[in-house]
C-alpha cells in the first residue's frame, strides 16, 4: 500500500491494481487503539476479514491480491485477481491465507485454505475493467477466531453520491514507498470523491471507463491503494459494525513504469451494486454475511423465504425522507392489474407490496368478495411512471433510467380466512407469483416485514405512504401522522363502521387538503417506516391502505390494515419454492 501502497498491465497507461448466518459479521473481536492515519501498520485483529491471495509460479507461492471473508467458505475479491498472462489461473495454483498481519513471517493465528472453484462475474472481460468482481469458494470452511472473522456486505443504500466526502479504510500488503511488497499489513483512511472530480483529474484514463458500478477515492497526496492491493476492500463502520463497500480495482500508472501513481485517484468496484449477484451465486448451504439481519432466519425457517439480506433497501440513509428522490427508492410498490370487462382493457385498481421474490401482500378487498368485479390478470413490478414504457429521470444533473418493468401472472391468491368479519376487518391477502420477481433489478426489491418483537413494538409518529395518486402517472410519496385509535373509532362510529380494538388496524391522518384515500386511486398503498435493524436502516412495512372517506373530508383519518398484527398469518402461509439451479461461470475448476 502506497505510503501505507504483480500488477497486471491492462493497457500501456492503465493498471489493474493486483501483484447472516450462525455468525456475526463486521465485528472486531480484539480491542486495540486505532493509531493509523497515513498507511501505518495494522494492529493484529484489526482487520480479521482481510485475506491474502497468492499465485503459484514455478512451485513458489507469491502474494498477488487481497480479498475479504464474507462467510465460512467464500472470499470476495476482484475478478482480475484471478488472471494470469495466460488467462484465468487454475484452482490448484492459488492459495488463500487469512488471519495474517505479516506476509513473510508466519504465526499460530493465520490459516491457509485451498479454493474449490472461482465464480467470476459473467460480464467481466480480460481487456476491460467493468464488473471487476469474483467469488472464491473454498474446499473447507474457515475456522473463525478472534483474528479471523467475516465482514458484512454493504446494505445501507446504493447511491454512490451519498459516499462522496466520506472516509473509508483500505487495507493491504501492496507496494510501499520503496516500491516493494509490504511485509506488514497496512491500512489508510481514504476519502471518496465524486465522478466529476475523478474524471476531471485524468480524462484519458477515467473518462471512458467509469461506470455506475464503480466509485473513486483518494487524496492525491501519496496515500493510496497500490500494486498488490487489488481485490482488497474499502471498509466503513456504522454502529460498531464494519461493512465492505468497495473492491480496489484500477488506477493510472506512473509514466514509463508499470506501477501505480500514488498521486492519482483509485477506482473501486461498488459492492452495493452487486449484492443480488453475490446472494444468488453463493453456495446456498452457507449463509452469506450480507448483514446481521440474516441471523434472524436461523430461528425460523420461514424468514429465510423473505430475502432479509436485501429487503427494505434505503438508498439514501443520510437524507431526510422529504429530500430523497421517489424514483427507485420504493422498489417494492407494485400494481395489481385487472381485465376491464369485455374490452379486456388493463386497469390498475389496487396496489400490492413485494415481500419476497415469490410473494406480495395486498388488501383482501382487492382480490376477493363482491367488490372485486374485475378479473385479476397479474401484477406490475418496478414501475414509476405509468405513462411510459421506460422510466427515466434527471437526478442531481445525471439522467438515470430504470430497468424494464416486469409483469407477472399470479399463481395463487391467499385471502385471510376471517376477511370482512366483522365488516372491513382482516383486510389482507397474499399473492403468490407464477414466476420469480427479478429482484436483481434496481427497480424491483422486497420491503422488510416486522419480523421481530422490537420492530412490532415500535410506534412511529410519522409514516411514509407511497402509491399512485389520482390524476398523476408518477409514483407519489406523502407523510401521514399516526392517529389515536380511540379517537379514530369515535370518528367512524357515526358512519356505522367499527374500528377493531385488537390492533388489527392503524389510523393515520394525512396533513393535506384531502385524505390519502382520495389522493390515492388504488387501495393497499403501503404505509412504511424506516427502522434500524441490527445497525442497518431499512424500510419496514406497517400497513396497507384499507378505506377512508369517499368524500375526501379532511378531518377523517384513513384506516390501514396493521401488518404487525398479521405476521404469524403471513409467515404461516409462505411456502418454499423449488429453486432452479444457477448455471455458474466456473473457471478452471
Amino acid at each position: 500500500m502506497r505510503s501505507f501502497a504483480s500488477l497486471l498491465l491492462l493497457q500501456p497507461f492503465l493498471l489493474l491494481v493486483a501483484a447472516a448466518s450462525d455468525f456475526d459479521c463486521g465485528q472486531r473481536k480484539v480491542n486495540t487503539v486505532f493509531l493509523v492515519h497515513h498507511g501505518r501498520e495494522a494492529k493484529e485483529g484489526h482487520w480479521p476479514w482481510h485475506a491474502a491471495i497468492l499465485h503459484r509460479y514455478q512451485g513458489t507461492f507469491s502474494y498477488t491480491c487481497g480479498g475479504s471473508i464474507i462467510d465460512r467458505n467464500t472470499i470476495l475479491t476482484a475478478a482480475h485477481c484471478l488472471l494470469t498472462p495466460n488467462g484465468f489461473i487454475a484452482v490448484d495454483r492459488l492459495s488463500v491465507q487469512v488471519g495474517r498481519t505479516r506476509l513473510y513471517v508466519g504465526d499460530g493465528r493465520s490459516r491457509s485454505y485451498e479454493p474449490d472453484r472461482f465464480i467470476v462475474h459473467p460480464q467481466f472481460q480480460h481487456e476491460d475493467v467493468h464488473d471487476d468482481i469474483a467469488l472464491i469458494k473454498l474446499t473447507t470452511d474457515i475456522e473463525f477466531t478472534d483474528f479471523i472473522q467475516p465482514v458484512c456486505l454493504w446494505n445501507r443504500g446504493i447511491d454512490e453520491s451519498e459516499l462522496v466526502d466520506q472516509v473509508g479504510s483500505v487495507v493491504g500488503f501492496g507496494l510501499s514507498e520503496t516500491d516493494e511488497v509490504s511485509d506488514y499489513l497496512r491500512e489508510a483512511q481514504i476519502p471518496v470523491v465524486s465522478f466529476a472530480t475523478c474524471i476531471e483529474s485524468n480524462r484519458e484514463t477515467f473518462g471512458p471507463r467509469l461506470t455506475k458500478q464503480m466509485y473513486c477515492a483518494g487524496s492525491r497526496d501519496g496515500v493510496s491503494a497500490c500494486n498488490g492491493d487489488s481485490g482488497g476492500g474499502m471498509f466503513f463502520e456504522f454502529d460498531n459494525v464494519w461493512y465492505v463497500r468497495g473492491l480496489v480495482s484500477f488506477t493510472p500508472q506512473r509514466k514509463g513504469v508499470a506501477k501505480c501513481d500514488p498521486y492519482e485517484y483509485t477506482v473501486y468496484t461498488d459492492v452495493a451494486k452487486y449484492l443480488d449477484w453475490i446472494r444468488q451465486r453463493h453456495n446456498q448451504t452457507q449463509r452469506t454475511a450480507i448483514s446481521p439481519i440474516g441471523s434472524l432466519a436461523k430461528n425460523n425457517p420461514k424468514l429465510a423465504l423473505l430475502n432479509l439480506d436485501i429487503c427494505g433497501f434505503n438508498s439514501y440513509p443520510f437524507r431526510k425522507e422529504s429530500a430523497k428522490p421517489v424514483f427507485l427508492n420504493y422498489p417494492w410498490v407494485a400494481m395489481v392489474e385487472y381485465a376491464n370487462g369485455k374490452a379486456r382493457e388493463t386497469r390498475t385498481l389496487c396496489h400490492a407490496v413485494l415481500i419476497s421474490e415469490w410473494y406480495l401482500v395486498t388488501a383482501a378487498h382487492c382480490v376477493a368478495g363482491p367488490s372485486n368485479k374485475h378479473k385479476l390478470l397479474g401484477v406490475r413490478l418496478g414501475d414509476y411512471d405509468l405513462s411510459t414504457t421506460t422510466d427515466c429521470v434527471e437526478l442531481e444533473g445525471n439522467r438515470r433510467c430504470a430497468p424494464p418493468l416486469q409483469i407477472v401472472a399470479v399463481d395463487k391468491i391467499i385471502v385471510h380466512e376471517q376477511y370482512n368479519t366483522p365488516k372491513y376487518a382482516n383486510d389482507i391477502a397474499l399473492l403468490k407469483l407464477r414466476d420469480r420477481a427479478k429482484i436483481t433489478q434496481d427497480n424491483i426489491k422486497p420491503i422488510c416485514l416486522p419480523v421481530t418483537k422490537k420492530l412490532r413494538e415500535t410506534q412511529p409518529n410519522v409514516y411514509v405512504l407511497t402509491g399512485w395518486a389520482k390524476g398523476s402517472a408518477l409514483l407519489h410519496r406523502s407523510a401521514p401522522t399516526h392517529q389515536n385509535r380511540d379517537k379514530c373509532r369515535q370518528q367512524y362510529l357515526g358512519r356505522q363502521i367499527t374500528i377493531a380494538g385488537d390492533g388489527g388496524q392503524i389510523c393515520a391522518f394525512q396533513k393535506s387538503e384531502v385524505g390519502a384515500a382520495c389522493n390515492y386511486s388504488a387501495s393497499a398503498a403501503p404505509l412504511q417506516v424506516v427502522q434500524n435493524i441490527e445497525g442497518s436502516d431499512r424500510y419496514v412495512l406497517q400497513g396497507l391502505l384499507s378505506f377512508g372517506s369517499s368524500r375526501c373530508t379532511s378531518d377523517l383519518p384513513e384506516v390501514y390494515t396493521n401488518v404487525n398484527a398479521y405476521m404469524d398469518w403471513i409467515l404461516g402461509k409462505l411456502q418454499p419454492q423449488e429453486q432452479p439451479s444457477f448455471v455458474e461461470r466456473l473457471v478452471f475448476t
